[in-house]
Order: C-alpha cells, then sequence, then structure tokens
C-alpha cells in the first residue's frame, strides 16, 4: 500500500491552497509588467565617425599672405545641434595653400547630416603688392566677422570618416580699392568626400601634405605633433611603410624636433605617416614665405614675407609680416620635390644663391632660434625678427592664369600662362607670363583637359631659367 502522501485522492483545502497560490502568481506577473511598462526607455547611443576638417585657397594675384584668428567654427548638424571645430583662437595664414589644403582639424564629432557651417574670423591682415609702387604694404581689417556657409551638399556621415573642405575664394572675398583700402567678405566653397585610400593624392580624399611642426610626444610607433596652424596637436602612427627622411626611425624622435610629414587618414580614423623628414633638432626653427628681396650678389641676406613656420622664438604674430633672413658660404640649397614628377624637363631645374628671386616661395631652417631685428625697406608690415639659415630650400607655391600655346606630346605638356597684370608675380619679376610643364604624374583636379584660353590655377614649383620663368606642375585645377 502506498504512503498517503502519493494518494492521488486531495481534500478541498489542499485544492484551495493549490488556487490560491496559482492566483497569488498571475498577480505577481501581472504587477511586474505593469512596473516595466512605466520605465524610462534608455537613453539612444550617439555614434561618432571621425572628420577631417580642410582649409584651402584660390589664389588671389595682389594678396601676398593673408593672416587671421579664427576664433570659432561651428558644424550645424539638421537635428539643431552643432560640433565644434575650433573652440579657441587659432592663426591661419591663407596663401601658403594656393591650391591645396591641409587639416584645421582632426576630431571626432556625431553622426549625423551636416548643413552648414558657422565660422568667425578676427585679428585679420592682408599683406598685398601696390602695382603702382611696387611695395609690399600690410593693412589690418576690422573685425571679427562672422560668415554662415550653406553647403550646396549636405554632409551625411556614417560610420565612415569623412574629409570636408574649406576653399576661401581670396579673389572674391577681398577687396583693395584704389586708395588701399582693404575690406573683406570671406567667401567659401566647401567639398565632402568619404576617406579613399587608394587615391589618396589628392588632399580632398583624406591626402595630408608637408605639414610642418614640432614634435609633441612619442609613444612605441606613434607621435604627436603641434602646427602653429592647427586647432590641436595631431597624433600619427607609423609602420614598415613609413619612410623616414634624414633620420633612423621612430628611435631618434624626442620632443622639440622639427620635423615634416605627409600623412593619409585611415579608414579606422588614425592617421598614418607616410613619410617623416628631419627638419632641425629641439630648439632650431623653420620658417618660409615669399621672397620680398635679395641682398648682395650672391646673397646675404633675403627678405621674407613669413606664410608658415615652427620652432624657437616663432610666434603666430610673425605670419604675413616680415623677417631677415641670412644666409651665407655655409648655407645648403635644396627643392622640395616630394611627389613631383621632375623627369625629362628641357631645362635644368636649379635653385642656388644664384637662382633666389622676389616673387619665389622658399622654406629655412636654423639650429637657432629667432633672433629679433632685421633689415627695412619692404614697407608696410614691420620687422619682426632674424634667422640664420643652415639650409633654404625651394617650395610650391600657386598661381592662376590664362592658358596659351598648348602643346602635348609623349604624356607631357606646356602651355604659356598669362598671369594677371597685377599679380605680385609679375609685378616683382616684370613677367607678364610662365612657362607651365605639365608632366606625366602632374594632378588634374576638377578638370580633365586643358585648353586654349582657360583659365586655370596652377601648384608646383617655379624656377628661374635664365630670365625665363618656367613652373613644373604639381596641380592644375578649374579655378
Amino acid at each position: 500500500m502506498l504512503p498517503q502522501f502519493w494518494s492521488c485522492h486531495r481534500s478541498p483545502s489542499f485544492l484551495f491552497v493549490v488556487l490560491l497560490a496559482a492566483a497569488l502568481g498571475m498577480t505577481a506577473c501581472g504587477s511586474s509588467s505593469s512596473s516595466n511598462n512605466n520605465q524610462t526607455p534608455p537613453p539612444p547611443v550617439t555614434k561618432n565617425s571621425t572628420v577631417q576638417i580642410n582649409i584651402g585657397d584660390s589664389p588671389c594675384d595682389r594678396v601676398v599672405a593673408f593672416v587671421t584668428n579664427i576664433t570659432s567654427m561651428m558644424l550645424n548638424n539638421s537635428d539643431g545641434t552643432s560640433a565644434s571645430v575650433i573652440s579657441s583662437s587659432t592663426p591661419f595664414e591663407i596663401m601658403r595653400l594656393a591650391d591645396t589644403m591641409q587639416p584645421m582639424n582632426v576630431l571626432t564629432i556625431p553622426q549625423g547630416t551636416y548643413t552648414g557651417a558657422s565660422i568667425t574670423m578676427a585679428s585679420m591682415s592682408a599683406t598685398y603688392m601696390d602695382p603702382t609702387s611696387h611695395s609690399i604694404l600690410q593693412k589690418t581689417i576690422a573685425g571679427p566677422i562672422t560668415t554662415n556657409v550653406s553647403f550646396g551638399q549636405n554632409m551625411i556621415l556614417g560610420s565612415t570618416p569623412m574629409v570636408l573642405s574649406f576653399d576661401m575664394d581670396m579673389a572674391n572675398s577681398i577687396n583693395i580699392d584704389g586708395s588701399g583700402n582693404v575690406t573683406l567678405t570671406p567667401t567659401f566653397q566647401t567639398f565632402m568626400n568619404n576617406v579613399d585610400t587608394a587615391s589618396g593624392a589628392d588632399p580632398e580624399n583624406g591626402m595630408m601634405e608637408h605639414l610642418v611642426g614640432s614634435v609633441a610626444s612619442t609613444s612605441g610607433n606613434n607621435f604627436g605633433m603641434s602646427m602653429m596652424q592647427s586647432a590641436q596637436p595631431l597624433s600619427f602612427t607609423t609602420n614598415s611603410g613609413t619612410q623616414f627622411v634624414n633620420m633612423g626611425g621612430m628611435g631618434i624622435m624626442s620632443n622639440g624636433v622639427l620635423v615634416m610629414v605627409d600623412a593619409m587618414l585611415q579608414a579606422d580614423g588614425t592617421i598614418l605617416a607616410q613619410k617623416v623628414q628631419w627638419g632641425m633638432g629641439n630648439g632650431g626653427v623653420m620658417s618660409d614665405g615669399i621672397v620680398a628681396n635679395v641682398t648682395g650678389a650672391p646673397p646675404t641676406q633675403i627678405g621674407l614675407v613669413v606664410q608658415n613656420g615652427s620652432g624657437q622664438g616663432l610666434m603666430s604674430s610673425f605670419f604675413s609680416n616680415n623677417v631677415t633672413i641670412n644666409v651665407g658660404g655655409s648655407t645648403v640649397y635644396g627643392m622640395n620635390t616630394d611627389d613631383m614628377d621632375m623627369s625629362n624637363l628641357p631645362f635644368t631645374p636649379t635653385f642656388d644663391p644664384s637662382h633666389i628671386y622676389p616673387g619665389e616661395r622658399i622654406r629655412c631652417f636654423s639650429s637657432s632660434g629667432m633672433g629679433s631685428g632685421g633689415m627695412g625697406g619692404m614697407g608696410g608690415g614691420g620687422m619682426m625678427g632674424t634667422l640664420t639659415a643652415s639650409e633654404c630650400d625651394l617650395a610650391q607655391q600657386g598661381f592662376r592664369g590664362t592658358v596659351s600655346n598648348y602643346s602635348s606630346s609623349g604624356g607631357q605638356a606646356t602651355f604659356t600662362m598669362t598671369l594677371a597684370s597685377d599679380c605680385y608675380f609679375a609685378v616683382m619679376t616684370g613677367a607678364s607670363t610662365v612657362t607651365v610643364y605639365q608632366q606625366p604624374d602632374t594632378e588634374l583636379y576638377g578638370l580633365t583637359s586643358i585648353a586654349n584660353g582657360q583659365s586655370v590655377e596652377v601648384r608646383g614649383l617655379m624656377f628661374n631659367d635664365s630670365g625665363t620663368y618656367r613652373m613644373v606642375a604639381r596641380r592644375i585645377l578649374t579655378p
């Protein structure tokens, strides 16, 4: 006989207990469900992506240098929010970027649809050529000026890093009247592209060319670089493909060393250094700009309108002002031919003491810092300092003009570019035309061919070949 607790017979009291328990269980479940429905849902997760913000310039003929402090730059999202690109005053000299781009900042911002930007500029000055007196003059421009830029095409930022470029149309932004009064109405064209490492020769696609600054930090295969014309230091990675020029690699890196970097923004948001070139050790200085005058033959001093620089004693107040470059028998001369096709030219490209002339752009290095004082005779801007150069290199610059005598053969072409009569280069040199060499590796941006009568902008290296000015083109663009 089975024990009683295995019996199938249940008393009424037992059934009541079971039903009561079931009812209580259902009530408990219902109460829990009601409580969950009343809970506040968690906020959505904000997704961020990397954006490289570039600035560049379409050249203005008379302007030698234009500098401004951008005090604020905001990107406007269609949801009513905004993202800050620049939140504290950052100096930028624009004319050095004629027909090219360099990053103002590389940062991470929320994904979304961006429709425009707001840019506030202050402490502006223009250094320009007076075509009548042939003097270089400098004028300040009242500010601040806030410009609202509407994107012709919205920037839709998803998971892929993007490049947003602001091209300041200097010719349509600045006005210089017959009395020398200078006014500014900033005009920007914008371009946006996904990062494209496959065709990364373009700064508009994430390429960063000839960034000059001082090493701010090192860690393993990574380093940070501070630039005077950047909203914040940029962080670079290196790998086995990184080319180190005049240096043995990361082992020689230390804080304060001056370097020039070519790099590419990657799909994961990092910046890969493709080339790192030693400039000068800690305590040195680099300055580049447009030659205003030359003293001596061979030269002993060069007057330079500063467009960029880094190092000991160089301050942002130097930009668009004048410094003196002391040169001598120990100064080494070179050419910045990086990314330039210099093959099969019908002349010998030369830059040495006998080929320094007003109007060309050079970059000079010194092992000691910037000194005070300097020579006079440049008009307008005051002398800011003196640099004793251990090396001077010919640097790229940009011009615009009209095409004639176009001739092409075997992948190489030449044409005559007629400059505007008030172009600072034409006034300084007396040359109204320049012979341009379009090489097989010359980049055409925004155009597929070149024809007589066409207006173009050309960036490259300018050479004085026995009084004939010849320019080897790195890029040719449509205005």
